[in-house]
């Protein structure tokens, strides 16, 4: 299970101090293409792509820049509002929406991933996009509000501007790649309840597909984000039970009771006599059957729950490992690493090899896998609180790194940033003069690549290549590969105001 960091932005002390009393650079609020060349080392690794990617401004109050590979493409206004909007399929960007005031009151405005104007009303709106449809929904953005969510949703065809009906009492609207969309619909606005609340599929003409009642729809996210399917979550109010239901828009099949993804394209979900079932999403053919839920599954090995909070790990020639916490294991590609109860690691490589490690742990009341990359592992020391004492670094041979030897760094956190040239690069975080945090880019072996860092982010949320990486140095902050080269850069000063205190991504 591969974890995502989005960490608090820290500046150094002299750029804090400065940053309060610093002018407002003019903005640029032409959406034309706007070419900045950076200054400095030209970076070894570049960015090729045509991707869409979102700096937020430097007090994510508002604003902030959108650009597509490394060319900026639009700056936005303090007051304005951005946000990327992703395929339902691939969870790639697709497009953009922008909010901010116009001469009468606050405007919506969706683009592509070029620039070019789709959309454009007043009002606030959230908006969602699938290949020629435009979805929108009333109001700020929101994660889910359940059945509670304002009626009024709207579905415009782009290929003629033309708006689908919905019915009236529409809360949410989520488009599909199969010409459908899953609507969540209340039956009484004025309830907003499980009980007035329910799930229809229908297609572009009209035709309801299917309906359940007593739920609403989300959008399901599986290991890597979204993924092009549909949750419903359902309460049965006699039972006083929450269950949730699996929508693949792609074969119109509808799962009751799923569970999890347990893979790449693997599933879980629960039989009506208890069982759980493994099976593939485009195969309704059980692969495997287990009292308790299965959260991973391959074919060499299972890791399923022991129906007490912690995980079992079965491998193919009939052993049964407990791990150390239900949590206690990460995923890269088709291998796999699990720190089990007696502490030490095992390493299941896509070959079908198996290789233990027993890590020296210190004494530490706990131990927790934070990343597996390459081969390469990232293991928490904690205390009985769960607070990270120290953190090591393995690999097959061995370990490779250990912040308490470290003779010349007190770090206070490691976290896996991004790769480079010869294995996985962390941000190690430290406490700087005035109590700052500042961040050094380190090896698998603790060797410093770059040093004194104000903020590095992981650059998962960005997509951005190998090798680059979110980060403020000084004055600049935007993309800087490992060698500390800016791929793309900006003053800070072009998004704070004079009275921002706190600076977050």
């Amino acid at each position: 299970m591969r974890k995502k960091y989005i960490v608090p932005m820290a500046c150094l002390a002299l750029a804090a101090t400065l940053a309060g009393c610093a002018p407002l650079a003019p903005l640029n609020e032409s959406s034309q293409m706007v070419e900045e060349e950076p200054a400095g080392p030209r970076p070894v690794v570049t960015i090729e792509d045509d991707t869409l990617r979102f700096l937020y401004s430097a007090n994510s109050t508002g604003g902030g820049t959108l650009l597509r590979g490394d060319q900026v493409l639009y700056k936005g206004a303090p007051s304005e509002d951005i946000r990327l909007l992703s395929s339902p399929d691939t969870g790639h960007p697709v497009g953009w929406q922008k909010g901010g005031n116009g001469p009468d009151g606050w405007y919506t405005a969706v683009y592509d991933d070029e620039g070019e104007l789709l959309w454009s009303e007043d009002g606030e709106w959230r908006a969602a996009l699938s290949d020629d449809l435009l979805a929108l929904e009333p109001g700020p953005r929101r994660v889910d509000a359940g059945p509670n969510g304002e009626t009024g949703c709207r579905l415009v065809d782009l290929t003629d501007g033309e708006e689908i009906p919905l019915p009236a009492n529409t809360t949410s609207c989520i488009p599909t790649n199969e010409d459908q969309v899953v609507l969540t619909v209340t039956s009484d606005p004025q309830r907003a309840d499980m009980e007035s609340s329910s799930v229809q599929v229908m297609t572009l003409d009209g035709e309801e597909l299917l309906r359940v009642d007593n739920a609403y729809a989300f959008q399901a996210y599986g290991f890597e984000g979204e993924t092009g399917y549909v949750g419903i979550q359902i309460y049965d109010a006699s039972a006083e039970e929450w269950t949730t239901s699996f929508y693949n828009p792609a074969t119109q099949e509808y799962i009751p009771r799923f569970f999890s993804f347990c893979g790449e394209e693997m599933l879980c979900y629960q039989q009506a006599d208890g069982q759980y079932v493994v099976r593939t999403l485009d195969d309704p053919a059980p692969l495997a059957f287990y009292d308790t839920p299965c959260s991973y599954w391959s074919p060499d090995m299972a890791l399923v729950s022991d129906g007490d909070g912690g995980s079992i790990l079965y491998l193919a020639d009939g052993s049964a490992l407990p791990l150390l916490s239900s949590l206690s294991y990460d995923l890269d590609g088709e291998s796999a690493v699990f720190l089990l109860e007696d502490g030490s690691l095992l390493i299941c490589g896509e070959d079908g090899s198996q290789t233990i490690l027993v890590p020296e742990l210190h004494g530490a009341a706990q131990a927790s896998i934070y990343s597996f990359e390459d081969g390469y592992i990232l293991l928490s020391l904690e205390s009985e609180d769960y607070q990270s004492v120290a953190y090591q670094i393995y690999d097959a041979s061995g370990l490779l790194y250990d912040t308490s030897t470290d003779p010349g760094m007190t770090y206070d956190r490691l976290l896996y940033l991004t790769d480079g040239p010869s294995g996985p690069l962390y941000q190690a975080a430290y406490t700087g003069l005035g109590n700052s945090t500042l961040y050094n880019v380190v090896d698998s072996h603790g060797n410093i690549l770059l040093s004194g860092l104000a903020d590095v982010v992981s650059p998962t949320v960005y997509e951005l290549p190998d090798g680059i990486f979110p980060a403020r140095r000084g004055f600049e902050r935007g993309f800087m590969d490992y060698t500390g080269a800016w791929v793309y850069s900006e003053s800070v000063f072009s998004s704070l105001s004079d009275d921002d205190g706190h600076y977050y991504w």
